[in-house]
């Protein structure tokens, strides 16, 4: 599957020794879109599309272990990345390893409401002074009305094709006096439709952008 390949591919580069890190000027980076074409090295993704995106923030005073606390504390999810993001719950089920449900909802134009329950798998890597955080979802589900309890989710694929699958990949390095907190966000869609690629891109820019902001603000706290 064009998926599978994609991700095999980008965790191995991920993963790779001594990667070189972003430039991020003072006033940060808008984060960068990794595959513009939204195939598979070049070939096409049958009625998809991946979306990869890195971005990454300085975080002045604050250490590897405080930016990990806060990706690890699922019970503030909901405040910390509210309003997007309206529920979070984690199990332990290894030292570093939980299996994790988040959900969260979007507004589009007209008011029109999308939301996705979605499960994943999350890996912290402690190697060496830094931090890897791996996601992998699972399933995800969309709510029918878009709107809370959240509780009519429809039949996995039988949805709007805005999000089938979602992983994101933390890097967390000393920098300075602070740290350099990297994200990169793999997903897969419909492919959008004429006249909509634009939207598409800016929703999936604009959410890493959020997270790597509100991710900064609830560190130097």
């Amino acid at each position: 599957m064009s998926w599978n390949d994609y991700v095999a591919r980008v965790e191995r580069t991920i993963s790779a020794p001594n990667r070189p890190l972003l430039t991020i000027p003072p006033k940060g980076a808008a984060p960068v879109d990794l595959n513009p074409n939204g195939d598979n090295a070049g070939e096409d993704v049958p009625n998809g599309y991946i979306h990869h995106w890195i971005g990454a923030v300085r975080i002045p005073n604050a250490s590897v272990d405080s930016v990990r606390a806060v990706l690890e504390d699922y019970g503030e999810y909901a405040r910390i990345y509210a309003p997007r993001l309206k529920s979070a719950s984690a199990t332990k089920t290894d030292a570093r390893v939980y299996d994790v449900t988040l959900v969260s909802e979007q507004v589009e134009n007209f008011g029109v409401h999308f939301a996705f329950n979605i499960r994943s798998h999350v890996v912290f890597h402690n190697i060496a002074n830094e931090t890897r955080i791996d996601s992998r979802s699972y399933l995800i589900r969309e709510s029918d009305s878009g709107k809370a309890p959240y509780t009519d989710l429809l039949p996995e694929g039988n949805d709007h094709g805005i999000l089938w699958r979602l992983n994101s990949y933390w890097k967390i390095v000393p920098s300075g006096d602070g740290v350099y907190a990297e994200c990169q966000v793999i997903s897969l869609s419909r492919k959008p439709l004429f006249g909509m690629r634009d939207q598409v891109k800016n929703r999936a820019r604009n959410s890493l952008q959020f997270t790597l902001t509100e991710t900064r603000n609830r560190a130097v706290r």
